[in-house]
């Protein structure tokens, strides 16, 4: 179980706390090509690092600059895999004749087995399954999918991605001293969301850590994607080891509606 956790890093020197734990794959948010995360790292940075098992997310909607930049950056990578969310950066990798796991990582649109294996059949590794989707959802999808996919099972889940500097221009607008990350309340839910913004965008985050604890009993499944961005190490450390109890489990129980025109 331990080694299918694929974790993101917010600080190299936890990478020796989870190893205790059993965990030996790691993902690190590329610089220039995240957004969401507080904590980038560069090629130069990802290529010290000295894990077998080191997977880089990118997770940008990427311009032609940015993948014209990328076809000279991949090939220096040294790691394992990409986790990604634009999927041009498939054929980018084929061109390229990379020697990669590829993880398709698009937020909230992985949400059927038919879809879901027809990206497979393009020559993905996995892909992270929506988690907008019901428990009994996610798995009739794994029981389906002609490949083990990917779950999130722990972090902040997110909820919205805009290209543009949001509370840059809140800020501006209200002369106000900008905070980031800030933590904001809809005002009829009384629901809250972390948003936090870099050169490339912004992201809202879901207020509360979504424990997908009931996801590991899942089968066909490569990796268990946990989230670690303004978590404390402890907190992530409690779920590794079965000792989070934290009962948000977020539309694993709940299902999402949709209104649909005319109705």
């Amino acid at each position: 179980m331990q080694n299918k956790f694929l974790i993101s890093i917010n600080n190299l020197d936890d990478l020796k706390i989870y190893k205790k734990v059993g965990v030996t794959t790691f993902l690190f948010p590329l610089k220039d090509y995240t957004v969401g995360y507080p904590q980038v790292f560069s090629l130069n940075e990802i290529n010290k690092i000295n894990e077998p098992a080191k997977f880089v997310l990118i997770n940008r909607i990427l311009d032609c600059q940015s993948i014209d930049n990328l076809k000279i950056l991949l090939p220096k990578l040294q790691v394992k895999g990409l986790v990604f969310e634009d999927i041009g950066l498939l054929n980018v990798v084929k061109k390229l004749q990379l020697n990669l796991e590829l993880i398709f990582f698009p937020n909230h649109f992985n949400t059927n087995y038919a879809s879901i294996n027809t990206f497979l059949e393009m020559g993905l590794t996995s892909l992270v399954v929506s988690n907008e989707l019901t428990l009994k959802e996610i798995k009739e999808i794994t029981t389906k999918a002609i490949k083990p996919l990917t779950l999130q099972v722990f972090g902040y889940n997110m909820a919205m991605y805009s290209r543009r500097l949001l509370l840059d221009n809140y800020a501006k607008v209200y002369n106000l001293e900008k905070k980031n990350p800030l933590i904001i309340r809809e005002n009829v839910s009384k629901h809250e969301f972390l948003v936090y913004e870099n050169n490339y965008g912004t992201i809202l985050y879901d207020y509360h850590i979504f424990n997908g604890q009931d996801l590991l009993k899942l089968d066909n499944v490569l990796y268990y994607l946990v989230n670690t961005s303004f978590i404390p190490t402890d907190v992530v450390l409690n779920f590794l080891t079965n000792k989070y109890n934290a009962k948000y489990f977020g539309f694993l129980n709940q299902e999402t509606i949709f209104k649909l025109r005319g109705e």
